[in-house]
Parts: structure tokens; C-alpha cells; sequence
């Protein structure tokens, strides 16, 4: 915020329309192809750049968030009317401040009259709420039902930040699941934040909704994420927001590039795979052959004697035709770490697997 941001009220904001919309895009790989644009409210005061969460900050504090919130969806509407009427195929998702959203709201039809009036579809509009800023579930349901039961789509935003009711999904059943940044940032350098990744994204399979990945950045985590499904994405990678719509050739160059990088990744992958399958299935081959060798007696040193000559290998037990374990668990103490131990204590003979 400049040092004369206080010099512009929230006020003098919403009497003048100081308000402007930037766009960044919604890709999909997989489609090689450009799905939408994100609007994104920006103040457009002489003189002055207040950022948009102050600028909604002071809205807060003057009562007057509602106002603020339809005068940034209005500008949006307006801006890509003119686009929409080139390219119907196009959507564009706007942001519904959850704490805005009460009895009053949902009856108003306010953002379906705007929408109408400019002429565009509902069918390519995306509402966004952060729903975890709603207090009244209620009043949420029936402002989801009325605006989907109009054509508009549903996304939740933010998902995995803050404190998201996870209950409110399959109560609202979104169209798009978006994973916040904080998830998303450096997911592959990070195994545990890769796993919770995953289950949100596996999560919208089930529901039938889209995963969209926001804020990325890098291309390592890109191809992460297309690994665990994920095809949906918006972020700096494919270029900052911009007043105006996104230059199809240059984000059809970066996907293309995208797309042929994850398919060369994704070949050698299925051949590491495939050489570690095999590999496994030597080992197994080789283990079994010692085991019609002995019987059921000196199980325990067979095994421990196979970990010896095959030293990646962690733990060791064998199992009758029942899954009853008929040998002790026989662990290599390199690998199996001591903080482990205490938590993870290794099955003994008898266990019913």
C-alpha cells in the first residue's frame, strides 16, 4: 500500500467505481487448451494502490462489504462481456466474499440479473466462495442451490487454508475443488504435503468434482500434480493478472511445452516402474525357492540370511494360506529406525494378517 492509501476512504472507492479487473488463467493440460480466466479486483483510485485485501479490509470495517463485493463482480461481468460474446466456450470465475452471503443475500438475485443483463451465459460463470468465512450454513445451501438450480457453476475456494469445514462439501457439492497454495507450493519436495494433496484430489474423483490447483509456480510441481490427477491450473507459471485477456498463443506455448514434458515423464516413469516390478518379482522368485527348501522349520535364519544378501530390504515375515504369520518379523536394523520401533512394532508369530 502506497503511503497515501489512507488518503482514499472506502467511500470515496465505491461512489467514484474506482474499481478495475485483472484476469489470470484456468488451463488444462490434458486439453492443451485455455478453460478460463479468474477475476481478479484491483483499485483503480488516482493516485493510490491499495491492495485488495486491504481494500476489502476497510469495506469490513465501514459496513459496506457488500457493496464492494457486487461493485467488483459488476466490473468483472462488464470486462468479460465483450469477451464472452467472442468466446462462448470461455469461463470466468468470480469470487463471493463468504461473509457476505446471509438470509438477505440469497433472495436477491442480484448477481443472475447482472450476469443476464450483460448477456452472458450463466453456464460460463464460476462462483468462488471461501466458504469457511460463511457463518450461516444455511443461508450458504440455499445460495448454492439457487444459483446452480440457474445454471451458474460452484467452486470452493482456498481449500486445505485457514479452517475449511470439510462437512460443507459434500453439503454443497461443488463443481471445482480448488487446493490452495499453501498445499500446492512445493509439493514435490514434500512428501506428506504431496499425501494430503492427494486424498482432496482422490476426494473430488469420488464427488465428480474437478481439482484446480492455484497458485503454482513451478514446473516440477506441475508435474507432481498431473502425476495424482490433478489438470486444473492457475498460477504465475502461466502468466500474471492482467486487465487484459490472456494471449492464447503464449499459454497454448507454455501447455504444449507442459504437456509434452509430462508425457516424456510419465513414459520413463512406467518404465522404472515396470524394471523395479520386476526386480520385486526376482526377489520374490528367489525367496520362495529357499522357503519349498526348508519347510517350516529355521524360518527365522532363512530370512534373516536373505536380508543379509539383499540389504534394501526392511522387514521380512512369512505367512500361512490362512494369513496367519507362522514366522517371527525379521527387520534390518539399518533400516527400520529406532523412532519408529515404539509406534510400529513388528508383528510376531501368530498375528492374524
Amino acid at each position: 500500500m502506497s503511503e497515501n492509501a489512507e488518503a482514499v476512504t472506502i467511500d470515496e472507492i465505491l461512489e467514484n467505481g474506482w474499481i478495475s479487473t485483472a484476469f489470470q488463467s484456468l488451463v488444462s493440460i490434458k486439453r492443451r487448451s485455455l478453460l478460463g480466466v479468474e477475476a481478479l479486483a484491483r483499485c483503480s483510485a488516482p493516485g493510490d494502490d491499495i491492495p485488495p485485501l486491504e481494500m476489502f479490509r476497510m469495506a469490513g470495517e465501514a459496513g459496506r462489504l457488500l457493496e464492494l463485493d457486487r461493485l467488483c463482480r459488476k466490473r468483472a461481468l462488464e470486462a468479460f462481456a465483450p469477451i464472452h460474446a467472442k468466446n462462448k466456450g470461455i469461463i470466468l470465475s468470480i469470487n463471493v466474499d463468504g461473509t457476505a452471503i446471509d438470509s438477505e443475500v440469497v433472495g436477491s438475485g442480484h448477481l443472475i440479473s447482472t450476469v443476464k443483463g450483460l448477456g452472458i451465459s450463466p453456464n460460463t460463470i464460476l462462483i468462488e466462495i471461501v466458504e469457511s468465512r460463511a457463518r450461516d450454513t444455511q443461508a450458504l445451501a440455499e445460495f448454492v442451490n439457487s444459483y446452480r438450480k440457474n445454471g451458474f457453476l460452484i467452486a470452493l475456494d482456498d481449500l486445505g487454508a485457514g479452517h475449511s469445514n470439510l462437512d460443507r462439501i459434500p453439503l454443497l457439492r461443488p463443481d471445482v475443488l480448488k487446493l490452495d497454495r499453501s498445499l500446492v507450493s512445493g509439493v514435490a519436495d514434500r512428501y506428506t504435503r504431496l499425501e494430503v494433496v492427494k486424498s482432496f484430489v482422490q476426494m473430488s474423483s469420488r464427488l465428480g468434482s474437478l481439482a484446480l490447483a492455484e497458485g503454482v509456480e513451478r514446473q516440477e510441481d506441475i508435474m507432481r500434480l498431473l502425476e495424482i490427477g490433478v489438470d486444473v491450473f492457475q498460477g504465475f507459471y502461466f502468466g500474471r493478472p492482467s486487465p487484459r485477456m490472456p494471449d492464447p498463443e503464449l499459454v497454448s506455448e507454455r501447455i504444449n511445452y507442459l504437456a509434452h514434458k509430462f508425457k516424456t515423464h510419465a513414459t520413463e516413469r512406467f518404465a522404472a516402474q515396470k524394471a523395479l516390478y520386476a526386480r520385486h518379482d526376482a526377489l520374490v522368485l528367489a525367496l520362495c525357492g529357499k522357503l519349498t527348501e526348508i519347510g517350516s522349520t529355521g524360518l527365522d535364519r532363512m530370512l534373516t540370511g536373505f536380508i543379509d544378501d539383499n540389504g534394501h530390504i526392511e522387514c521380512l515375515y512369512v505367512l500361512n494360506a490362512r494369513g496367519v504369520q507362522i514366522s517371527d518379523t525379521v527387520c534390518n536394523p539399518a533400516k527400520l529406525r529406532k523412532r519408529k520401533r515404539f509406534i510400529y512394532e513388528p508383528a510376531r508369530v501368530g498375528a492374524d494378517h
